[in-house]
């Protein structure tokens, strides 16, 4: 899989673009609090900076963070000492011990150019379906096929970062490219940078029909609480039931 959240954009954002983890993770602490089996372990599955972590371990879960950016575990493992932290990517974990899995941020979308997604992601709730106990939990969002379209240019700016985002769209090969250029001050001067990000698009009753056959019964929704999820999102919330 391709590099992604190299130094300069881990650091853009960790400071300026958290707040969705953030804002979702009160919703996440409760249910896992409210789950039918005792939840100690949770696997945080694209854990990035780690504000999620953070919550998850401040709420007394013992947490393993797990990200395939090297630069976002870096700061991860400062922000958040007390957890367990492994490079690796979604599909290439291994699953261990655990009550609960979650995977916050579109963080299963992402797949390098050839992959095959579809496959890819079943062998995820396999993975997790066999790691998770009856009434354990997975809890993740996807991008959805549909409307309104993705496509357009994005700016963020502070003090010492700036981002310029150009997100393309083919709907036929359910498929979101996001073109991104980075600026961070060094110095005197602006350091730039350059990553490409594909991610893949998905149909939420076919993923619900894939649950299904891991064992899951799965809920569906546009928010974590009251933090609403961006447009054509959606959250899944899947307890094994088998």
């Amino acid at each position: 899989m391709e590099a992604f959240y190299r130094n300069d954009l881990a650091y853009i954002h960790a400071v300026g673009f958290e707040g969705f983890a953030r804002g979702a993770a009160p919703e996440v602490v409760r249910l896992l609090k409210n789950a039918s089996v005792q939840v100690r372990r949770v696997m945080d599955v694209g854990c990035g900076a780690g504000p999620l972590t953070k919550t998850l371990t401040e709420a007394g879960f013992e947490v393993t963070g797990i990200d395939s950016s090297v630069e976002m575990l870096e700061i991860a493992r400062t922000v958040v000492p007390a957890a367990r932290f492994v490079n690796a990517s979604a599909y290439d974990i291994q699953f261990g011990a655990c009550e609960a899995i979650v995977a916050l941020g579109e963080t299963l979308t992402y797949h390098g150019a050839g992959a095959d997604a579809d496959n890819l992601l079943v062998k995820f709730f396999r993975g997790a379906s066999s790691a998770l106990p009856k009434g354990g939990m997975l809890i993740f969002d996807l991008i959805e096929l549909g409307e309104p379209s993705l496509a357009g240019r994005f700016w963020a700016s502070s003090d010492d970062w700036a981002i310029l985002v150009n997100t393309t769209e083919d709907q036929s090969a359910r498929r979101l490219v996001r073109q991104i250029e980075t600026f961070r001050r060094v110095g005197e001067f602006y350091r730039r940078g350059h990553e490409i990000h594909g991610v893949r698009l998905f149909d939420t009753r076919i993923v619900c029909d894939q649950l299904a056959a891991c064992g899951f019964a799965t809920e569906t929704a546009l928010f974590y609480g009251a933090k609403c999820l961006p447009p054509r999102r959606q959250a899944f919330f899947a307890t094994r039931i088998d």
